[in-house]
């Protein structure tokens, strides 16, 4: 084996060995530090891709956002409503379906300090089609449905307990 092969080199002060383990330690803590950056700031949510119909119920309520989840989750459990998925941390609830193609969303997003602009989104699906997306499928209810005043009931709750801001 020559010299230049076993990590070693001539110079002219004599022989001067490379260590080579630092060389193959160098990319293995370069790829654990981007998996430990990638790990802590990941952009995964639990929120849905789209925002709300233009016709839902909108109001400021004086609570931060994960508290109004909190508190539209417990009241919609007590009315029997059942709760798909709700999480605090990212401000967002989803009811199961009711009455077959009926579904309930809650958004809570920060405004002010201590305040979240609440949105209530009642949606049905008219028909079932496997090609398309569940949001292409989904209409928001007609005013005087039971999804509507169940929305309606559930914001007027969400007031009453909180209190909203008029800008």
């Amino acid at each position: 084996m020559t010299r230049a092969a076993c990590g070693v080199r001539s110079s002219g002060a004599g022989v001067v060995a490379h260590d080579l383990t630092l060389k193959r330690r160098a990319p293995h803590a370069a790829r654990l530090l981007m998996l430990v950056l990638a790990v802590a700031c990941t952009p995964a949510t639990t929120r849905p891709p789209f925002g709300p119909y233009p016709e839902a119920l909108r109001a400021i309520l004086n609570a931060p956002p994960a508290r109004v989840v909190e508190e539209a989750r417990a009241w919609l459990v007590a009315d029997g409503v059942p709760v798909r998925h709700a999480s605090a941390r990212d401000a967002f609830l989803e009811t199961r379906e009711l009455s077959g193609t009926v579904r309930l969303r809650v958004w809570a997003d920060p405004d002010a300090p201590g305040r979240a602009r609440v949105t209530v989104e009642a949606v049905y699906r008219p028909l079932e089609d496997p090609s398309r997306t569940q949001r292409d499928l989904e209409r928001a209810v007609p005013e005087n449905s039971e999804g509507q005043r169940l929305a309606d009931r559930l914001m007027a709750a969400l007031v009453e307990k909180f209190g909203m801001t008029k800008y």
